[in-house]
């Protein structure tokens, strides 16, 4: 274990009365036996609430200064992927909630000694899954678990609350993964190592959330979206905090509707994705897929669900189109190039950005082999379009490839 010496001593010192023996804890036994009798004098749970919003502060200032807490008031609290912050404990909170759970103040040490044995921090990353709304909760395993919205009322806005940063449509499903974090914390009077391990870290989460989102939109008739994820402490957890961790995610616009989709649709969705042989193709398809749902207009929608279909349709399908490789890498070259020797290398680029684009298409990702230069090509496009734009209409391709007068304009479909 890290940090192990610096520890262990600590623990040692405690050990008599984790049995039940040491007089050195009466402080806090006190101080906890004063809270339990508050607790039960309570009768009304708007009571409780406000107590426990008075309670939890000074009885966890309170406890940091008694032994055995004062030996870990001054910590560095792991929040997992890296992560972590300098934080007393929970130490109000979770004596609090051993109390509801009508332990007695030994048995409440007792749990203190084992949470600093096990120095293990229990988290869930919750995902807000915009456009869907679930007929139920959906246990996917693995700690992965998809949460509809409560019909209650007031429960319903609790499940709302942690994304309120974001417009959140009313019956937004979540998606809760949970992670544990090991050590849990450092004591900072040891020689810190700042090392922890994540499980699962968060490349693995990542990859669940993607499969969720794929699987919500074949489960679902409008786009959907997961850009915000934050981290929720395990309240059984002593050494956890709450303040971090946050990740945000580009996504292409806010679905405003969270549309009724079958728990069980998106679990048999989720399960396909998990096993399907050529992940990467189809998961590119279906993420077109979603594209054109938050398409504005028909022409981007249509542009986006032929991308979607010729993916997944065209799969084995040769990475080169011969005819088309030569008709795009043919009008680029007559259109920029001054030269032979400009027309011939503009040609051969272009070539080589469309056998890239069919490439990605058809299998999903690019050879290791690739050696396509996207910036190169980008401005290459990027200098296409411009010149295009610049005699105010698509040239008359035919013309130009036979070396006709590049500046002749054609009409286009709309007679523009």
């Amino acid at each position: 274990m890290i940090f192990a010496y610096g520890l262990a001593a600590v623990f040692v010192k405690h050990r008599i009365f984790m049995t039940g023996g040491d007089l050195t804890h009466t402080q806090a036994i006190e101080l906890l036996d004063e809270a339990a009798r508050e607790l039960a004098e309570i009768r009304r749970g708007k009571h409780y609430a406000l107590w426990r919003d008075d309670k939890c502060r000074p009885l966890g200032d309170a406890l940091r200064q008694v032994s055995p807490f004062d030996a870990y008031s001054d910590s560095w609290i792991f929040t997992g992927d890296g992560g972590g912050t300098i934080a007393h404990g929970r130490f109000g909170d979770w004596a609090i909630d051993r109390l509801v759970e009508k332990l007695e103040p030994a048995a409440i040490l007792a749990a203190f000694g084992e949470e600093i044995a096990g120095n293990v921090g229990h988290y869930s990353e919750l995902s807000a899954i915009l456009g869907v709304q679930l007929d139920t909760t959906v246990h996917l395993g693995d700690g992965v678990t998809l949460d509809a919205e409560p019909e209650d009322t007031f429960e319903g806005l609790i499940h709302r609350i942690p994304f309120q940063m974001l417009p959140v449509p009313s019956g937004t499903s979540v998606l809760r993964h949970r992670y544990r974090v090991e050590p849990a914390f450092e004591l900072r009077t040891a020689a810190p190592t700042g090392k922890s391990v994540t499980t699962p870290a968060s490349p693995a989460r990542d990859q669940v959330r993607q499969r969720v989102r794929l699987a919500c939109l074949l489960a679902s008739i409008g786009p959907v979206e997961l850009p915000f994820s934050l981290l929720q402490p395990d309240r059984a957890s002593l050494f956890v905090a709450g303040d971090g961790n946050q990740a945000g995610r580009p996504f292409a616009a806010m679905p405003l509707v969270a549309f009724p989709v079958e728990g069980a649709a998106v679990k048999r969705a989720y399960g396909y994705l998990a096993t399907f042989r050529g992940g990467a193709s189809m998961a590119r398809a279906i993420d077109r897929l979603g594209r054109s749902r938050l398409a504005i207009n028909p022409v981007d929608r249509a542009l986006d669900l032929g991308m979607a279909a010729e993916i997944a349709l065209m799969h084995d399908h040769s990475h080169n189109n011969t005819e088309i490789a030569h008709k795009i890498g043919s009008r680029s070259a007559w259109l920029l190039g001054q030269t032979p020797t400009d027309r011939a290398t503009i040609f051969t680029e272009m070539k080589s950005l469309y056998g890239a684009r069919s490439q990605a298409v058809h299998s999903g990702f690019l050879s290791s082999r690739s050696t396509i230069d996207l910036d190169a090509a980008d401005a290459l496009v990027t200098r296409i379009f411009n010149a295009i734009l610049a005699r105010g209409a698509f040239p008359d391709w035919s013309s130009l490839v036979m070396g006709g007068d590049a500046l002749q304009p054609v009409e286009d479909e709309d007679g523009a």
